[in-house]
């Protein structure tokens, strides 16, 4: 069965490889087969492979963090570290693809979590507002911290505040949960 499985990996692979290099199959070499076995053992799968790139994305967001909190421009914002470390956890929770990008779908997602389903072309217009009026459909790191941290009132940053603010007023409770009665079911 593996054996097979490793077959139709590497027929596919073969392929992939003629497509892009131009090169026939009397041209593979059984070295191609072991290379690509030994990139297959290597590979991380699932829950590995999913937390390894979250941990490559948040060192890239952490780098564009220390970039931030080394600029001059942003140096008189109160609270700065702790206010990026916030944003990158929102941003990374609303990246579906993974890329270091929201894309329309993560910002539907985002905003639908926050009970605010807004139409395609809401979505698009808030885009464009954060990204700076450009044709990108995408927003990128350094675009969503510039919207946060900037002076312009996006409507995303507007929402997403607001959100923030919410959660802070709300009081927190401490130790079990109350016990529940009748008179307190629907």
């Amino acid at each position: 069965m593996q054996t097979e499985t490793l077959s139709v990996y590497f027929l596919f692979w073969l392929d992939l490889q003629q497509r892009h290099h131009n090169f026939s199959r009397s041209q593979c070499s059984f070295h191609s087969l072991s290379v690509l076995c030994t990139e297959m053992d290597n590979s991380a799968q699932g829950g590995k492979a999913y937390g390894l790139l979250k941990s490559q994305q948040e060192e890239k967001l952490n780098s564009i963090n220390e970039a931030f909190l080394s600029d001059p421009q942003y140096a008189e914002e109160e609270d700065l570290a702790s206010k990026l470390e916030m944003f990158k956890k929102k941003y990374m929770e609303f990246d579906l693809n993974d890329k270091g990008e929201i894309d329309i779908m993560g910002l539907k997602r985002m905003l639908e979590k926050l009970g605010l389903a807004k139409t395609h072309l809401e979505l698009k217009k808030m885009m464009s507002e954060v990204v700076g009026g450009t044709s990108k459909d995408t927003i990128s790191y350094n675009d969503f911290l510039n919207m946060m941290l900037g002076k312009r009132n996006a409507i995303l940053k507007l929402i997403l505040m607001f959100e923030g603010m919410g959660k802070e007023q709300e009081p927190k409770s401490t130790g079990p949960p109350q016990r529940k009665t009748f008179s307190d079911l629907p």
